[in-house]
């Protein structure tokens, strides 16, 4: 049987779809997101991964509406002190950016509100540490992000006035694309 489950960071940002069963809450930056799609993989065996949420931009290809994120990095990853390039996880295998670098996703445990990053588009908290966990369990893995803010000093301000439920519709309507895959 076909099926998926769908995993956001935040009830806000899924106002209406948290009800339903597929749809989940993992809470805010990579390691809450890491433990929920690792127990809920486990859990709901599904077939694809969807990951929602909202995103800032640190590009001026992606300024606002609902984008699929092609690619993942860890934007907080950092040993450089160490020989290493920014984003690359010292003494792993396998590449650091998950996936492809049309729509570079880099994935932090903080707000961004200064846009200076390179190789990512957007920012977020969780897609990274979603995106790993569904390649270590080999489950196909999507996102769309919503870009909410621009990533500056106003961004906190910006999110917080956030409209989440114009956000959320257009997903919907990626979901009703999938599930007639």
């Amino acid at each position: 049987m076909w099926h998926m489950i769908v995993l956001s960071a935040l009830q806000e940002e899924i106002p209406t779809l948290h009800k339903q069963e597929h749809v989940f809450v993992t809470g805010l930056g990579k390691v809450n997101a890491t433990l929920q799609a690792t127990k809920l993989i486990l859990e709901r065996k599904p077939k694809l991964v969807v990951n929602f949420g909202t995103a800032g931009s640190v590009s001026d290809e992606f300024t606002h509406g609902l984008v699929e994120c092609t690619g993942f990095v860890q934007r907080d990853m950092d040993c450089s002190a160490l020989g290493f390039k920014k984003h690359v996880t010292p003494f792993e295998e396998g590449e650091h950016l998950i996936g492809s670098s049309e729509i570079v996703c880099g994935t932090g445990d903080s707000f961004v509100t200064t846009p200076e990053l390179s190789g990512v588009h957007i920012v977020d908290m969780e897609a990274y540490a979603i995106a790993k966990v569904c390649r270590y369990f080999q489950i196909p893995f999507r996102c769309f992000k919503y870009i909410s803010d621009r990533a500056d000093e106003n961004a906190g301000e910006d999110w917080a006035t956030f409209e989440h439920e114009k956000a959320e519709a257009l997903f919907i309507e990626q979901l009703a694309t999938i599930r007639n895959l």
